[in-house]
Protein backbone atom coordinates (compact mmCIF):
# COMPACT_ATOMS: atom_id res chain seq x y z
CA UNK A 1 0.00 0.00 0.00
CA UNK A 2 0.97 3.25 -1.29
CA UNK A 3 2.22 5.34 1.84
CA UNK A 4 1.79 9.06 0.23
CA UNK A 5 -1.54 9.70 0.61
CA UNK A 6 -2.56 10.26 -2.64
CA UNK A 7 -5.36 7.22 -3.06
CA UNK A 8 -6.83 7.82 -6.55
CA UNK A 9 -5.13 5.29 -8.79
CA UNK A 10 -5.51 6.99 -12.50
CA UNK A 11 -4.19 10.17 -10.23
CA UNK A 12 -1.18 8.35 -8.60
CA UNK A 13 -0.31 7.19 -11.85
CA UNK A 14 0.02 10.45 -13.35
CA UNK A 15 2.45 11.52 -11.11
CA UNK A 16 4.85 8.82 -11.08
CA UNK A 17 5.22 9.70 -14.70
CA UNK A 18 5.28 13.22 -14.35
CA UNK A 19 9.18 14.10 -14.88
CA UNK A 20 11.94 16.41 -15.94
CA UNK A 21 10.26 18.70 -18.62
CA UNK A 22 6.55 17.06 -18.46
CA UNK A 23 4.38 19.54 -17.37
CA UNK A 24 0.49 18.55 -16.24
CA UNK A 25 -2.45 20.48 -16.15
CA UNK A 26 -5.26 21.41 -13.27
CA UNK A 27 -8.09 22.43 -14.39
CA UNK A 28 -11.20 24.41 -13.57
CA UNK A 29 -14.74 22.66 -14.02
CA UNK A 30 -15.97 24.60 -17.60
CA UNK A 31 -12.35 24.06 -18.98
CA UNK A 32 -12.54 21.88 -21.97
CA UNK A 33 -11.08 18.16 -22.71
CA UNK A 34 -8.65 17.41 -24.58
CA UNK A 35 -8.98 14.26 -26.43
CA UNK A 36 -5.52 13.31 -27.12
CA UNK A 37 -4.41 14.05 -23.25
CA UNK A 38 -5.33 11.83 -20.26
CA UNK A 39 -7.61 13.02 -18.06
CA UNK A 40 -7.82 12.06 -13.94
CA UNK A 41 -10.91 13.42 -13.27
CA UNK A 42 -11.74 14.89 -9.90
CA UNK A 43 -14.71 16.74 -10.22
CA UNK A 44 -17.61 15.94 -7.88
CA UNK A 45 -19.46 19.20 -8.28
CA UNK A 46 -19.18 22.69 -9.19
CA UNK A 47 -16.83 23.73 -6.82
CA UNK A 48 -15.18 20.28 -5.51
CA UNK A 49 -12.48 19.99 -5.46
CA UNK A 50 -11.08 23.47 -5.78
CA UNK A 51 -7.57 23.51 -8.11
CA UNK A 52 -5.61 25.02 -4.21
CA UNK A 53 -7.42 21.69 -2.66
CA UNK A 54 -5.55 19.34 -5.64
CA UNK A 55 -2.22 21.19 -5.31
CA UNK A 56 -2.08 21.37 -1.77
CA UNK A 57 -2.80 17.80 -1.73
CA UNK A 58 -0.15 16.74 -4.61
CA UNK A 59 2.49 19.09 -4.28
CA UNK A 60 4.46 17.74 -1.31
CA UNK A 61 4.56 14.83 -3.53
CA UNK A 62 6.10 15.94 -6.96
CA UNK A 63 8.67 18.22 -7.84
CA UNK A 64 7.62 21.29 -9.72
CA UNK A 65 10.28 23.85 -11.05
CA UNK A 66 7.75 26.46 -11.89
CA UNK A 67 3.52 26.83 -12.55
CA UNK A 68 2.33 28.98 -15.55
CA UNK A 69 -1.09 30.62 -15.12
CA UNK A 70 -3.35 32.65 -17.70
CA UNK A 71 -2.83 36.69 -17.58
CA UNK A 72 -6.58 36.88 -17.60
CA UNK A 73 -7.14 35.20 -13.70
CA UNK A 74 -5.34 37.98 -12.18
CA UNK A 75 -7.37 40.69 -14.85
CA UNK A 76 -10.71 39.40 -14.53
CA UNK A 77 -10.87 37.70 -10.89
CA UNK A 78 -11.06 39.63 -7.53
CA UNK A 79 -7.31 40.33 -5.74
CA UNK A 80 -8.70 38.69 -2.72
CA UNK A 81 -9.32 35.48 -4.51
CA UNK A 82 -6.02 35.83 -6.82
CA UNK A 83 -4.08 36.19 -3.34
CA UNK A 84 -5.78 32.88 -2.03
CA UNK A 85 -5.01 30.75 -4.72
CA UNK A 86 -1.54 32.16 -5.16
CA UNK A 87 -1.03 31.56 -1.70
CA UNK A 88 -0.50 27.71 -2.38
CA UNK A 89 1.81 28.51 -5.00
CA UNK A 90 4.10 31.20 -3.32
CA UNK A 91 6.86 29.44 -3.20
CA UNK A 92 7.21 28.57 -6.91
CA UNK A 93 8.51 30.90 -9.86
CA UNK A 94 5.06 31.67 -11.84
CA UNK A 95 4.83 32.45 -15.52
CA UNK A 96 2.37 34.39 -16.75
CA UNK A 97 0.66 33.79 -20.50
CA UNK A 98 -1.97 34.78 -22.55
CA UNK A 99 -5.36 32.53 -22.08
CA UNK A 100 -5.18 31.40 -25.64
CA UNK A 101 -1.32 30.10 -25.12
CA UNK A 102 -2.36 28.48 -21.79
CA UNK A 103 -4.78 26.67 -23.39
CA UNK A 104 -2.35 25.27 -26.54
CA UNK A 105 0.03 24.41 -23.48
CA UNK A 106 -2.76 22.54 -21.48
CA UNK A 107 -3.17 19.90 -25.28
CA UNK A 108 0.86 19.58 -24.67
CA UNK A 109 0.69 18.26 -21.18
CA UNK A 110 1.32 14.71 -19.74
CA UNK A 111 -1.89 14.73 -18.63
CA UNK A 112 -4.83 16.78 -17.13
CA UNK A 113 -6.21 16.69 -13.75
CA UNK A 114 -10.03 18.12 -14.06
CA UNK A 115 -11.71 20.01 -10.89
CA UNK A 116 -15.14 20.82 -9.99
CA UNK A 117 -13.44 24.56 -9.18
CA UNK A 118 -15.55 27.67 -10.52
CA UNK A 119 -13.09 30.50 -10.21
CA UNK A 120 -12.47 31.26 -13.76
CA UNK A 121 -9.09 31.23 -15.24
CA UNK A 122 -7.67 29.57 -12.42
CA UNK A 123 -6.11 26.18 -14.30
CA UNK A 124 -2.62 25.93 -14.35
CA UNK A 125 0.01 23.98 -15.51
CA UNK A 126 2.90 22.22 -13.14
CA UNK A 127 6.33 22.37 -15.17
CA UNK A 128 8.50 19.95 -13.97
CA UNK A 129 12.51 20.57 -14.70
Amino acid sequence: MSTNRIINGQLASLLARFRHVNTIAIVDGPFPTYPNVETVDLAVVLGLPSIPDVLSAILPHIEVSSVTMAAEFEAKVDAKVVGEYRKTISHLPLNIIAHEEFKLKVGQTLGIIHTGDNVPYSSVILNCG
